[in-house]
């Protein structure tokens, strides 16, 4: 008997679960994919859960974001979860014997690029669990449990090695909906749109201003968000324009939901890198392997991409290693 236990707060794993689902994609609707319910019953869980410790854990105005109490919360029980996964699945399965890596990225790398590659990866690489996890900008400590990481920067000074992978091809986009309302026809009209840019790169306006000649110097005042996926679907929703990397709108620019009205190709100074963490010497051999990897699929949907272009390619004047 534990009389304290009278206390103890009571929740299903399925309802924390849920919870770092909806913080780590930032989206009743993609969390419910992710966890295979409905979005009413994720919708539910996430209830239940904030009246049971009495706190708002989420703010539903312009999108799903975290409180304080709920990035808090994310915190403290993100790694316990991982590791009763973890657990479950090695008493479940005694006689595998595959190295486990943890990939944290950014959710528009895992939604726009990566997840549609996993079952290549496990076909290749059946000896390696390659786990991926959505980086969410707003922690403030960073994920120990974790063995490497896709980063948007400009590669310096991101760890003991970090690898460029793709994302330095800049270009604005917008709906065409909301062009038909808006005339854009030289760089100059942005001066007067509503533009959106990524938190981590807000010198991304001035760099493509810079490469293209145009005829406006923007300002800070424009809306930012912490991921491209989120800015995608605002851009998507005739919100505003935005600046992405080209080969994260690649297949919404194909079928036309969204238009790149100067057709240009501007080199940032940012992109995505692949960090290593310090800490990871116990797998580096699949570690490695994984590297070689996305390294390659990077480069094949670079050139994929790249060969069809015959749009001339403007050069910020920054230098990011690679």
């Amino acid at each position: 008997m534990y009389p304290a236990s009278r206390n103890r707060p009571s929740f299903s794993l399925t309802t924390l679960h849920v919870f770092v689902a909806v913080a780590r994609l930032g989206s009743f609707t993609r969390a419910a994919e992710s966890v295979h319910l409905t979005q009413s019953a994720v919708s539910k869980h996430i209830g239940l859960l904030e009246s049971q410790l009495g706190v708002p854990l989420l703010t539903r105005s312009g999108g799903v974001t975290l409180t304080e109490a709920g990035q808090q919360f994310l915190e403290a029980i993100e790694p316990p979860l991982d590791q009763i996964t973890r657990a479950a699945q090695r008493i479940a399965q005694p006689h595998t014997e595959q190295t486990v890596i943890s990939l944290l990225a950014p959710p528009a790398v895992l939604q726009y690029w990566l997840i549609a590659l996993l079952p290549r990866f496990e076909l290749e690489h059946p000896d390696i669990d390659l786990r991926l996890t959505p980086r969410l900008l707003s922690a403030r400590s960073p994920r120990l449990d974790l063995d490497a990481e896709i980063r948007f920067g400009a590669g310096i000074g991101q760890g003991v090695w970090a690898r460029y992978l793709f994302g330095r091809e800049m270009c604005v986009v917008a709906s065409p909906a909301l062009l038909e309302r808006q005339a854009l026809r030289t760089p100059a009209d942005l001066a007067h749109m509503r533009r959106f840019s990524h938190t981590l790169y807000p010198a991304a306006w001035s760099e493509w201003a810079l490469a293209m000649n145009a005829g406006f110097s923007p300002t800070q005042d424009g809306q930012f968000y912490d991921h491209y996926s989120v800015m995608i679907e605002a851009i998507q929703a005739q919100l505003g324009i935005g600046i992405v990397p080209r080969l994260l709108v690649r297949k919404v620019l194909a079928n036309g939901e969204l238009v790149a009205p100067f057709d240009e190709v501007m080199l940032g100074s940012s992109g995505y890198y692949l960090v290593l963490r310090d800490g990871s010497v116990g797998a580096a051999g699949a570690l490695r392997q994984v590297g070689d990897w996305l390294k390659a699929r990077a480069d094949e949907l670079a050139s994929e991409w790249l060969k069809n272009v015959t749009t001339r390619v403007h050069y910020s004047g920054s230098k990011a290693r690679r």
